[in-house]
């Protein structure tokens, strides 16, 4: 005869093993296995950088990387020693994604081309003024005046991003969009163009959508997206001995 104890220990196992095998049939993944140690990952900056811009740079990519690994809520863990990085890695998260991004600025600037479509993959001047003499295009808007930006599936299957700017932002993309129907606002990361909508109406009340043109993925929405709400690294960082 099964005592109480023993039932109970019975019936737990087998809610455990339930429950593992409906999230592998809702997620097509394995769960991470308990106990399971993240790897390390030393990083140093490419040119010197002070200790404000190690710990800055922590943040920043912790932010961005924080939805690529959702089975460990993105915990990026990391911490300053000396002049390096040394970086937690969720056992999910590939270590070669956490440098692509070290190794990037990652700077997003939404730039007016005015009537002019700037060709995707081209690289651009940027800066506060325009100066189209010499090729310089106006910034109109960053990463600070995005308080999110979330990236979807639009209408006709085009990707979007969702975003809410703040009060400074929305009175920065008013004053560039008024009046301005069929203008190209465009999105130009680390000084390469990665899009270049066209402006369909003035956008004014702090959200809107930026809908992604030519042959853009999801994929490539996300990573504006992510982006967009991380900011830039203030230095970059490679892995240490490289």
């Amino acid at each position: 005869m099964i005592g109480r104890r023993t039932f109970v220990g019975y019936y737990a196992l087998a809610l455990a093993i339930s429950l593992i095998l409906l999230y592998r049939a809702l997620t097509g993944r394995h769960p991470p296995a308990v106990g399971a140690t993240p790897t390390v990952l030393v990083l140093e900056a490419t040119q010197p950088a002070s200790w404000q811009d190690l710990l800055t740079a922590g943040s920043v990519l912790q932010n961005r990387l924080r939805g690529l690994c959702p089975e460990n809520g993105g915990a990026l863990g990391w911490v300053r020693q000396g002049d390096r990085l040394v970086v937690s890695v969720p056992p999910d998260l590939p270590q070669g994604r956490v440098v692509v991004e070290a190794s990037r600025v990652g700077l997003v600037e939404i730039v007016e081309g005015g009537t002019e479509f700037l060709p995707i993959g081209s690289t651009v001047e940027t800066g506060p003024w325009p100066h189209p003499e010499r090729g310089v295009y106006q910034v109109v808007l960053t990463a600070e005046h995005f308080v999110t930006a979330e990236a979807r599936m639009g209408k006709q299957d085009r990707p979007v991003i969702e975003f809410v700017l703040t009060p400074a932002g929305d009175q920065l993309l008013a004053a560039h969009t008024v009046g301005q129907r069929g203008y190209y606002l465009c999105l130009v990361v680390d000084g390469q163009v990665l899009n270049c909508p066209v402006v369909r109406t003035p956008l004014t009340n702090r959200q809107g959508l930026i809908e992604l043109t030519g042959n853009a993925t999801l994929d490539d929405a996300c990573t504006l997206a992510m982006l967009l709400r991380s900011g830039p690294l203030p230095v970059l960082l490679k892995p240490a001995g490289d």
